[in-house]
């Protein structure tokens, strides 16, 4: 059985990968077509006139294809190389279509013209083609792969450690077809920086660790900190060790061979494109609801101490550039002069009259909007560190700077004041591994219980 299908695959060359999408596409439509034909056929059996029904569904049809090719790639179904295990193709073509029948539903819930032709659209019929749909396309997929397989890429790759243990790593990417790698260069772990520049000089797409407690925060650090540019979309790899298996990193086998994996860029193209989309609409909608509150803001503090009414200060952000955060001034002019750089606490000293009310609410912070409109900031990422912070923990310096800053983050609702600066960085590595749109408004509803409802309290009243 697996000789008689080993002779019957097809490789396909890189320059023809585009016609087999296009073709997955065609194939998925006219099954998707039959399938809905055939199911209103079966549910109308009895009933007289159901050409009015199906009617509804030819019309509808453009915009069905439609939704169900802009999920298609969102989720990747087209490609013939995202499609090489079967609990992926299950996945992915599953959620494609519960995206297709959600997004019909609400289409038809508050879309005028969309419901005048809907509602002969029997919602039962909708369900039922959705389910056997997914069926469908899974089999075609199945059958697919196991005549057509990928034209090997070529992988650039180093190894960090034990050159036996990254070489074996390297025959169960071989085994699992699509990909041949090229091994160019083999590192101690002392030599970070100089695995650092061969990445970047070389555009290496993969880096295999061969032991799990190696830290790369010097590796990192040279990738984003000290260039201040844009890294390449590469992947970090890691032996699996389960005693000490790191929860927030993604699992990922590899055949037998269980590894860690860590993107350079953590958030993909499409999810940067939602979530700068999303801090457009979202600061413009703060800016306009908040605008009165900030005008009376700063006339306060105008009233309440003698100097400006905002407060600029140096902060590092994406790729290690820096730039101006803007706030509310909260603190005495001159405030750091004799103590130097210090980190807020929840009842600084330093804080004016109204500072203290302001920070305790985040009233301070609502200029930042500004900043996250012109894409100096995000709504929710990891909270910006001053340069003279940054520069003096190497663990500031590394992942948590391949996105834009936050107005608020997971350090941030869950402890603003009362955590270690590089205890933060948990929370933030956190926030890059298991990124999503979703995790995203779920941060944004703990900001807002945390301001209004959560009383701010310290170490000492949580023992």
């Amino acid at each position: 059985m697996s000789f008689s299908r080993s002779r019957l695959k097809l490789r396909l060359r890189q320059s023809a990968e585009w016609m087999f999408s296009l073709s997955l596409l065609i194939i998925d439509l006219t099954l998707i077509n039959l399938i809905f034909v055939n199911v209103f056929d079966i549910w109308l059996l009895k009933i007289p006139n159901k050409d009015i029904y199906l009617s509804s569904y030819y019309q509808l049809r453009p915009w069905i294809f439609s939704i169900f090719a802009i999920y298609g790639v969102v989720f990747d179904i087209f490609r013939i190389r995202s499609l090489r295990a079967a609990s992926d193709i299950i996945f992915h073509t599953a959620a494609t279509f519960l995206c297709l029948f959600i997004t019909f539903s609400v289409l038809v819930s508050l879309y005028r013209p969309f419901a005048a032709i809907a509602h002969t659209f029997p919602r039962p019929i909708l369900l039922i083609s959705t389910l056997v749909s997914i069926v469908g396309t899974f089999f075609i997929r199945s059958i697919l792969t196991s005549v057509f397989i990928p034209h090997p890429l070529i992988l650039r790759v180093l190894i960090m450690g034990n050159e036996t243990e990254g070489k074996r790593i390297i025959k169960h990417f071989h085994r699992r077809g699509g990909f041949r790698c090229k091994l160019l260069g083999i590192f101690e772990p002392e030599k970070q920086k100089e695995m650092a520049a061969e990445v970047v000089y070389r555009q290496i797409d993969e880096v295999i660790v061969t032991d799990p407690q190696i830290s790369l925060d010097e590796f990192w650090a040279a990738i984003y900190h000290d260039r201040n540019a844009k890294p390449h979309d590469f992947k970090v790899r890691y032996s699996f060790v389960p005693s000490t298996a790191a929860g927030n990193i993604g699992l990922v086998s590899l055949e037998d061979l269980p590894l860690q994996t860590i993107r350079a860029l953590p958030i993909g193209e499409f999810s940067r494109f939602l979530k700068r989309g999303f801090d457009i609409a979202f600061s413009l909608f703060a800016i306009t609801i908040t605008g009165p509150i900030m005008f009376l803001t700063a006339c306060i503090i105008k009233l309440d101490s003698a100097g400006p009414v905002f407060f600029k200060q140096k902060r590092v952000g994406r790729y290690g550039k820096e730039f101006d955060v803007v706030k509310f001034r909260s603190m005495k002019i001159g405030a750091e002069k004799d103590s130097g750089p210090k980190i807020a606490t929840a009842d600084d000293p330093r804080s004016t009259r109204i500072g203290k009310f302001l920070r305790k609410s985040g009233i301070d912070e609502l200029p930042q909007f500004f900043l996250v409109f012109i894409g100096e900031m995000s709504v929710v990422g990891p909270r910006p560190e001053r340069p003279f912070f940054v520069d003096k923990h190497i663990e500031l310096q590394g992942r948590r700077l391949s996105v834009r800053p936050g107005v608020t983050g997971l350090a941030a609702v869950n402890s603003r004041f009362y955590l270690r600066l590089t205890d933060k960085v948990a929370y933030d590595l956190y926030y890059l591994d298991q990124y999503s749109f979703l995790l995203d408004i779920k941060i944004i509803f703990q900001t807002i219980w945390v301001v209004f409802f959560k009383p701010e309290t310290s170490p000492e009243n949580n023992k």
